[in-house]
């Protein structure tokens, strides 16, 4: 009987495995929905900023220069802000991200680069492929709007405009569903989506449909709008990893739960095979002895 205790061990460790891995589903279950409200918000915001700064630039009245838009002839060397988790348990979501870093950035194949390490996990990649880490933000809160964005931004825009780096790429996870991410890689520096020039469209006038009336003018507006939009799309890409990670979890833990559901259904037949072997053995013994004493 020492096998069949084996198994009812094994069978035991199993079940324990499976209510640990529901629980933690149910939770990343719960966590998600606020994530995925903030990084929906989140875009929201954004979108609304980026509508502002089209529309400033629609009504520049010559040209517009700005430290930030600056692009280098060229790239020497380059800034990478990666953000992933600082846990596992949720399948490929931390590994792939620092993939795409690896696909994208071969040493000896193009410029040279520094990490900004976002998680513990970017902070173990960064480490294990011997990266150049310029800073590290391990332990972060739950809440990503908490996170030191500001920080990070203010340190890539100055190292920017001071030469250090002559672009900046944000490595992110994009939330797509509960079921689908993407990694993303996004251009921070020097800022895109804006031209140095005005267009050709004529402003509009004072009395034109649309018309918006601007104090200070739209130069000053764009100088204050463009570090805003910044700080803003290195803030939505830790809302929307946050998101992602407690969907990557969520899924690996109902992966979990239903592989050990199958792990037990087969330790059962195998304890109930084992059962029936033994309890035919103990009769075969029975009638054997039994057919000996008569």
């Amino acid at each position: 009987m020492g096998g069949l205790k084996e198994i009812r061990r094994r069978i035991s460790s199993v079940n324990n495995t499976r209510q640990i891995t529901r629980a933690m589903k149910l939770v990343s279950a719960a966590k998600l929905r606020r994530a995925q409200d903030a990084a929906e918000n989140g875009r929201a915001y954004s979108d609304r900023l980026n509508e502002a700064v089209r529309a400033a630039i629609s009504d520049l009245t010559g040209d517009f220069d700005h430290p930030l838009l600056e692009v280098r002839p060229e790239i020497k060397r380059r800034r990478i802000v990666m953000i992933s988790g600082d846990r596992g348990l949720c399948g490929a979501y931390n590994t792939n991200v620092a993939k795409a870093v690896i696909a994208n950035n071969k040493k000896g194949t193009g410029p040279e680069f520094d990490v900004i390490a976002v998680g513990k996990r970017s902070v173990s990649s960064a480490a294990s492929n011997r990266w150049d880490l310029k800073a590290k933000f391990a332990d972060l809160q739950e809440n990503a709007a908490t996170w030191p964005i500001e920080d990070i931004a203010r340190m890539c825009m100055r190292d920017f405009i001071n030469g250090e780096c002559d672009e900046v790429v944000l490595y992110y996870t994009k939330f797509i569903s509960a079921m689908t991410q993407e990694v993303t890689r996004e251009v921070l520096l020097p800022f895109g989506g804006i031209s140095g020039e005005a267009t050709e469209a004529k402003p509009k006038q004072e009395g034109d449909e649309g018309y918006i009336s601007y104090s200070p003018s739209p130069e000053k507006i764009l100088s204050g709008l463009i570090p805003l939009l910044v700080r803003t799309r290195i803030g939505q890409g830790a809302l929307e990893a946050k998101a992602s990670e407690h969907a990557a979890r969520m899924t690996a833990m109902e992966s979990a739960t239903s592989n050990a559901s199958e792990l037990i259904d087969k330790l059962r037949l195998y304890y109930n095979r084992a059962r029936q072997s033994a309890i035919t053995t103990e009769l075969i013994d029975i009638v054997g002895g039994a057919e000996a004493t008569s």
